[in-house]
């Protein structure tokens, strides 16, 4: 087989979302002839609170192996700014630690010493020196700054790489939400700097929808190809509640995600129709600033709405196979943002309430598939989750057709095929 080496700071056994992408391309790559080699960091804790990600771990590097794929685990050492952030969060002192990650984030431009997950880098060159026959890397960030490993590597042992974005990074709408003092100024001028420099030494970069391929390549001036999340689930047996409509949003939520609107929908459905319905946020809590939007806005209505920390895999699934509908809350005023849930909600063929419509990937994924109520104001929302409680306890017939051939292209399976395909066509090249 040929070998191909990817580095991903996220991979299981870390339990973020992040690190699923990279797992399903090591489960499938063997079946079209390659043999990957993934470098990622060591999780030896659950990650429960963003604090949880930056605890060190052992010392030991971890190397495992098995007829698909291979792993090696690296250390990682909190840095003396991880320590700083952990131990200031929420006291007065808090923006020493900013100051901190300011200055970090400036350094990482010109250092490799400043990352510091920079060990990867270094196993990473090692593993190419005694492996010449690797002739492609593959880079999924973020952190974005992994992306300075391909350009170095390249520039020192003349290795290929590809740079994988799961989201985008200064092209992104979410940009300039942390603030427009001086030092953030310098951050984002470096930054630009950098993803410029850096994704221009890859043959190209992949990324979620074409939408981010369009505005990336203006930006770094190289090709894109669309690689989109995928799924990879074994769907639990589903036990409906007889008596209640269970309404599920699996995740993280985020400031540009209008779930007020949301919540008011939910309220007036209780409040006008005296519908029966339970709202469920498993994984919300995450992000304390974000479940006390919830909170605030569902005040009088808490007890028909559940918001939780994170919660096992297993769980999480059980829940939305319990569940009537799905919810998609999309961003406000953004498109080209179909997050990893999107791709999960499929499998279980289950109608996926999308609000507000983003009028792109989501909304066309949602059509092909035939599972999609797209709404674009909160009185369509409103009559369409009625429209669905109406259908549960009277027995009418619903308007969701699974499309099972549709859904069945969009599993990690068949997007690992569109890389492998990308890793032939640098070979070509080559030839």
């Amino acid at each position: 087989m040929k070998k191909v080496l990817i580095i991903s700071y996220f991979f299981p056994p870390c339990n973020l979302t992040a690190g699923q992408r990279a797992q399903g391309w090591a489960n499938y790559l063997s079946e079209h002839g390659y043999y990957p080699t993934i470098i990622t960091r060591r999780w030896d804790q659950e990650v429960k609170t963003p604090e949880d990600a930056l605890l060190s771990s052992k010392d030991e590097v971890i190397h495992e192996k098995n007829d698909r794929y291979e792993v090696l685990y690296m250390p990682y050492k909190s840095s003396f700014r991880d320590k700083l952030y952990t131990r200031l969060s929420g006291s007065r002192f808090q923006k020493v630690s900013r100051a901190f990650t300011f200055f970090s984030l400036i350094a990482e431009n010109y250092s490799l010493r400043a990352i510091p997950a920079r060990n990867l880098y270094q196993k990473a060159k090692q593993w190419i020196g005694e492996n010449r026959d690797v002739e492609t890397v593959v880079i999924t960030g973020t952190p974005f700054n992994q992306f300075s490993f391909g350009y170095h590597l390249k520039k020192k042992l003349g290795v290929k790489w590809i740079a994988d974005y799961r989201d985008d990074w200064n092209t992104s709408d979410f940009v300039g939400t942390s603030g427009d003092g001086f030092l953030s100024r310098i951050v984002k001028k470096l930054s630009i700097r950098s993803e410029k420099k850096w994704v221009g030494s890859a043959e190209f970069f992949t990324t979620i929808s074409p939408y981010y391929v369009e505005k990336i390549s203006a930006f770094v001036d190289r090709p894109g190809h669309v690689l989109l999340n995928g799924y990879e689930l074994e769907v639990p047996e589903g036990k409906v509640n007889a008596d209640q409509f269970v309404l599920t949003y699996n995740g993280s939520l985020y400031a540009t995600q209008p779930v007020e609107d949301i919540l008011s929908v939910v309220r007036r459905l209780i409040v006008e129709d005296n519908a029966p319905i339970e709202l469920h946020f498993p994984g919300a809590a995450y992000d304390p600033i974000q479940k006390k939007r919830i909170e605030d806005s569902a005040e009088g209505i808490m007890d028909r709405i559940s918001v939780t920390n994170r919660i096992p895999k297993e769980e999480v699934l059980q829940l939305q196979a319990n569940s009537d509908a799905l919810l998609m809350i999309s961003h406000s005023n953004m498109k080209g943002v179909p997050s990893s849930k999107l791709y999960e909600y499929l499998c279980f063929e289950k109608p996926i309430v999308q609000y507000p419509n983003d009028f792109d990937i989501v909304e066309s994924t949602l059509n092909e598939t035939g599972l999609g109520i797209c709404s674009s104001s909160t009185d369509e929302l409103y009559l369409a989750i009625k429209e669905l409680i109406d259908q549960k306890f009277t027995g009418l017939e619903g308007k969701i057709t699974p499309n099972k051939k549709a859904i069945q292209s969009y599993s990690r399976r068949m997007q690992t095929r569109v890389l492998a395909e990308l890793l032939t066509k640098i070979e070509n090249e080559n030839v």
